[in-house]
């Protein structure tokens, strides 16, 4: 499993406030998904995956403020066909020789009436950094029970909606779409601060739009 770090803290107060308050996570690469769909043709749409993602999350459940930092190899495209996957690999589309790594980062949590509705920061993939906003369908914390054994455990579903073509991954547009959609499941544990994963080197990126954050 490759690093990656993941989801929340800061925000809500001083930022040492909430750091002093905000606990770390890890990433649970076994219940962390990251899905993406684009249209084909206009008529149906081509969905895949990544299957090797790590991150670190600080929380404060108390004060639902956070920050998060995740990698994806993005060498471990999953489409379910190898010659897509080679496509997608090449440097057509990701790149993933010159680019190993795409890289989430973000500070501020918004919370609405006591829930996390949405993630704001930044996103570094194919060379290219760009705002991003990803929507909270659902998150939550708490005790869970796995084999017998209970764990604290943070989790929830994100959906980030962004533009291929902004990051310059431009080839067969307009046939295959170039609205992406991404569906983000995380599940983070408490880790002490000797289990936060190393960050590999991430290839130099654009300063980061002024745009608005894509959704």
């Amino acid at each position: 499993m490759l690093p990656m770090p993941v989801v929340l803290a800061m925000l809500a107060g001083s930022p040492g406030a909430a750091h002093a308050q905000a606990r770390p996570y890890a990433v649970d690469g076994t219940h962390t998904t990251v899905y993406f769909g684009a249209t084909h043709f206009g008529r149906s749409t081509v969905r895949g995956r990544f299957n090797r993602i790590d991150g670190r999350i600080l929380y404060d459940p108390a004060s639902g403020s956070g920050s998060l930092d995740v990698t994806v190899d993005t060498a471990s495209v999953d489409s379910g066909l190898p010659p897509l996957d080679g496509v997608l690999r090449s440097p057509q589309f990701l790149d993933a020789q010159g680019f190993p790594y795409a890289r989430l980062r973000a500070q501020r949590f918004i919370v609405e009436q006591g829930r996390l509705v949405a993630v704001e920061g930044e996103l570094s993939l194919h060379g290219v950094t760009h705002p991003v906003r990803l929507e909270a369908e659902r998150f939550s914390c708490g005790e869970e029970a796995v084999f017998g054994i209970r764990r604290e455990a943070c989790g929830g579903d994100f959906r980030l909606t962004l533009s291929r073509s902004a990051f310059g991954m431009t080839r067969f547009l307009p046939d295959v779409g170039d609205m992406v959609t991404l569906q983000i499941a995380i599940e983070a544990t408490p880790a002490g601060p000797a289990e936060a994963p190393a960050m590999p080197p991430i290839s130099p990126a654009s300063p980061a739009s002024d745009s608005q954050p894509a959704r």
